[in-house]
């Protein structure tokens, strides 16, 4: 099942695995359809890969809806409908797919932060936080899970709750600088300026652009 997740910065490079001819081809794909196209036969794989670098969102949805109809049962295929619906912007729809995924397969990380993802974008800030935790039964040590719970209690205006779960985050994925940059700015905004140099210090190793721009923006506050 799908492990990885949306990398918010947009397409990258990644190492798709075709398990079915023993391939590895280098495509510009958004992580989540690479971890999705690396279990796949081949074929299909390869149809997901190129609907997904075209943003045929249309397209992905009605091959997904095809695949469903060819195997109801298959975890794979709810996600994947549910992806093309969100990337149209079909949340509600989307969450229902979704549902139908976690049912399905229950301990899929990818499943669950994607239903989380729709439900923050719907504005459903306490089931998605509820969505969240229920990765990390399954995933206590998933990054991820930490950092969007840590984003959404950002949202709320509630950065002492996001500490922790940013903290357990770079705990976990130490080379996250989004959760670095995060950790520095909660402790920017509840005044704790000594930690907040110390994470700023993580991020810098990371990203040393995203650090002079963190300090143009708060350090002479």
């Amino acid at each position: 099942m799908i492990s990885g997740f949306f990398n918010r910065a947009g397409g990258i490079a990644c190492l798709v695995v075709c398990a079915a001819c023993a391939q590895v081809v280098l495509v510009s794909v958004t992580p989540v359809i690479a971890a999705l196209a690396s279990h796949l036969d081949q074929g299909s794989a390869r149809e997901i890969v190129e609907l997904e670098k075209k943003r045929d969102w249309p397209g992905m949805l009605s091959l997904a809806r095809a695949l469903l109809q060819r195997e109801p049962g298959r975890a794979d295929w709810w996600f994947l409908q549910g992806y093309a619906l969100a990337r149209q912007g079909q949340h509600a729809a989307a969450i229902e797919s979704y549902q139908h995924a976690v049912r399905i397969n229950p301990e899929d990380e990818g499943s669950w932060l994607a239903l989380g993802q729709s439900q923050s974008a719907l504005g459903q800030m306490e089931r998605a936080i509820q969505t969240y935790r229920q990765v990390l039964r399954y995933r206590p040590e998933s990054a991820q899970a930490y950092l969007a719970l840590a984003d959404l209690y950002i949202r709320q205006g509630r950065p002492d709750l996001a500490i922790p779960n940013y903290r357990e985050s770079v705990r976990y994925d130490p080379d996250s600088a989004q959760s670095w940059y995060g950790l520095a700015a909660a402790y920017q905004s509840t005044g704790q300026r000594e930690r907040r140099d110390e994470a700023l210090q993580g991020l810098r190793k990371l990203d040393p652009a995203a650090a002079d721009q963190f300090e143009k923006q708060y350090r002479s506050n």
